[in-house]
């Protein structure tokens, strides 16, 4: 079970696990994570759980809310991921590679002649990577319209995203079960086969057609 890891300004910590679809952060007393103080707004923000991942969501804060370090206003998580909402900080964990962590002196390590960048590319690759049967290619989408007409791109990352930060963006989320489409920000609304994409997201198939603004792709599996 994902769970946050709160620091309170006692400096003592406490663990909400993440049992409901959304969490609501906040200093009002009726948030799942009420969080006392006045560098806090009332209801500051949420994580919401989409399928099998989560996202990091401000709700119009007065001071931001803060993923990383970066001031964000909606965001996927992943283990480890430091949160901040006013004086607090809060850490999302994931309580399976939390369990991998604690396994890794128990693995032989072989040296490698990669230098360490290489190493450490390598490394987050593999973290990002699904369980994929090994005959299964990576997805592609072929740009049919807008700036990239005829590129076609390998969908070679479990998060990859379409658009412009800060303006419409869309994320292909690679997982165990297949290819998904979720809307991650601006005012257009994503279309697959010409039917707007639901809050949740949609599974992906060959031969889809991808919708948003001016662009326009083919989802190839």
């Amino acid at each position: 079970m994902e769970k946050l890891v709160v620091m309170n300004e006692e400096g003592v910590a406490q663990e909400f696990s993440l049992n409901q679809r959304i969490i609501r952060l906040g200093r009002d007393r009726t948030n799942d994570v009420c969080l006392g103080d006045k560098s806090v707004s009332r209801h500051h923000a949420s994580v919401v759980r989409v399928f099998e991942e989560y996202f990091l969501q401000d709700e119009k804060s007065t001071n931001g809310t803060r993923l990383n370090g970066q001031e964000i206003h909606k965001h996927i998580l992943k283990h480890g991921d430091e949160i901040e909402i006013g004086k607090y900080r809060l850490r999302f964990v994931e309580d399976e590679m939390e369990q991998a962590e604690g396994d890794l002196d128990k693995t032989v390590v072989i040296a490698s002649t990669q230098k360490p960048d290489q190493q450490h590319q390598q490394t987050e690759e593999i973290l990002q990577r699904p369980n994929l049967p090994a005959d299964k290619m990576p997805a592609r989408v072929r740009f049919i319209s807008g700036p990239s007409e005829g590129e076609l791109q390998t969908v070679d990352r479990a998060f990859f995203t379409i658009g412009e930060p800060g303006g419409d963006l869309v994320l292909i989320n690679r997982r165990h079960t297949g290819y998904f489409l979720l809307k991650m920000g601006g005012d257009t609304s994503p279309k697959v086969n010409g039917q707007a994409v639901r809050a949740g997201g949609v599974k992906l198939n060959d031969g889809d057609r991808i919708q948003l603004g001016e662009l326009d792709l083919e989802f190839i599996n």
